[in-house]
């Protein structure tokens, strides 16, 4: 099947991203494969603190704490494997650990592009895939990344909270 592109984005998709890293090489969604899913989950770390005054309610707070994310592609070449091959042999061989930066642009229903982007993104954990005769081969890759920025200013929700943190 092959992977259509409109305007940058999947046919039949929502996201779109390209990769960088500090030694200037870049790479798209459509360079590892068809892209069939990426999902994004903020971690928090979670406080609580029940004082001891103020009739002992507790108190919670979630403390951001970076993100992870998993994507899943259909296998139309070997660039996931070439990709992790390359980075196991960058670091046995140079102690090379390379740090990414996704910059994401996602298609909304309203027609609007939000964009974000994920600094410090390291991936991990590859699933190269089942092959089999009869079935066509899933590949996911997991990453994480320390903060996420977007670089759209499209909601007014907590507009105040985020211009009292400038």
């Amino acid at each position: 099947m092959a992977n259509l592109l409109a305007n940058g984005f999947n046919i039949g998709t929502n996201v779109s991203f390209v990769v960088s890293d500090q030694y200037g090489d870049v790479f798209s969604a459509a360079d590892l494969g068809n892209l069939m899913s990426m999902d994004l989950t903020l971690d928090m770390h979670q406080i609580k603190v029940t004082p001891i005054t103020n009739g002992g309610y507790p108190i919670y707070q979630s403390i951001p704490n970076g993100l992870t994310g998993t994507m899943e592609f259909v296998r139309v070449n070997g660039n996931i494997t070439s990709m992790f091959t390359m980075l196991y042999n960058a670091f046995y061989t140079a102690g090379t650990l390379p740090q990414f930066t996704m910059s994401i642009s996602v298609l909304n229903v309203s027609g609007t592009v939000d964009q974000y982007t994920l600094p410090n993104l390291v991936f991990h954990t590859p699933d190269f895939g089942r092959f089999s005769g009869i079935s066509e081969v899933t590949q996911k890759i997991e990453f994480n990344a320390s903060t996420i920025i977007s670089n759209s200013n499209n909601s007014n929700v907590l507009a105040n909270v985020a211009t009292a943190a400038i």
